[in-house]
């Protein structure tokens, strides 16, 4: 196994990491990065996949239950929120409300009660929220996703200052431009990469080695921050 570069193999070794979102993506590359580092990872998908526990985070019951059982046993040094969803709805468009719905339930419902459940076995851990660069420049077209994202660096900075006399630390990784399934095909990628000062987008190992150096002990004195992994796109704007 490739050892990531400038990260101890043990970093985390014997230690439980939770990481929603994990089938793909994002997610799949974080999960990744943990294993290399000698976490024991426990991944959450709605999306069947081999390893991955399933479920909908959408669903408070299903949430809860799901959370209740992660909890148990050893603690947990870390939770990372990736789970999310992006479509390009308009506000007229008919299914608008919808999106925006999903967003709100996955980007900042799903993070703070599984936070909530998970607390007492997090106690001395990190959480790491995947927000956006959407949530400090919105996103045409995508109004749903970049108010979801917005909430969620809001609630990383709010749950920050309530929870550091717990000795849990709270942070964000916004991406920008990532390569990912979701983001294949999109006829504007040319556009968009012209914009971004190092002429590509993103690997999704590089945002998940963003996310391994803020859960660490390498940050320890890191909270409410929210580190931008956007090849200097908003530095451009």
């Amino acid at each position: 196994m490739t050892p990531i570069a400038g990260f101890s193999p043990d970093l985390f070794a014997a230690k439980r990491v939770v990481v929603t979102g994990a089938a793909g993506g994002i997610g799949r590359a974080v999960c990744d990065a943990f294993v290399k580092v000698g976490a024991e990872v426990i991944g959450i998908d709605r999306d069947e996949a081999p390893g991955i526990l399933r479920c909908d985070l959408r669903d408070r019951a299903a949430l809860q239950n799901m959370a209740e059982t992660v909890s148990s046993g050893r603690p947990i040094a870390a939770l990372v929120n990736c789970a999310g969803t992006f479509r390009r709805v308009r506000l007229p468009d008919s299914d608008a409300g919808g999106e925006l719905d999903a967003a709100l339930a996955l980007q900042i419902v799903a993070p703070y009660l599984l936070l909530r459940t998970l607390l007492p076995a997090l106690r001395n851990g990190a959480v790491v929220n995947i927000t956006s660069t959407s949530a400090e420049r919105s996103s045409r077209d995508a109004s749903a996703y970049s108010i979801g994202k917005a909430g969620l660096r809001m609630l990383t900075s709010a749950l920050a200052a309530e929870l550091a006399a717990e000795g849990v630390r709270v942070n964000a990784v916004a991406p920008g431009e990532v390569e990912t399934r979701l983001t294949a095909g999109d006829p504007r990628v040319d556009a968009l990469i012209a914009r971004i000062p190092m002429g590509r987008r993103a690997h999704p190992a590089e945002v998940a080695a963003a996310v391994v150096f803020l859960a660490s002990p390498l940050a320890s004195y890191i909270t409410g921050a929210t580190l931008v992994v956007d090849g200097g796109f908003l530095a451009a704007c």
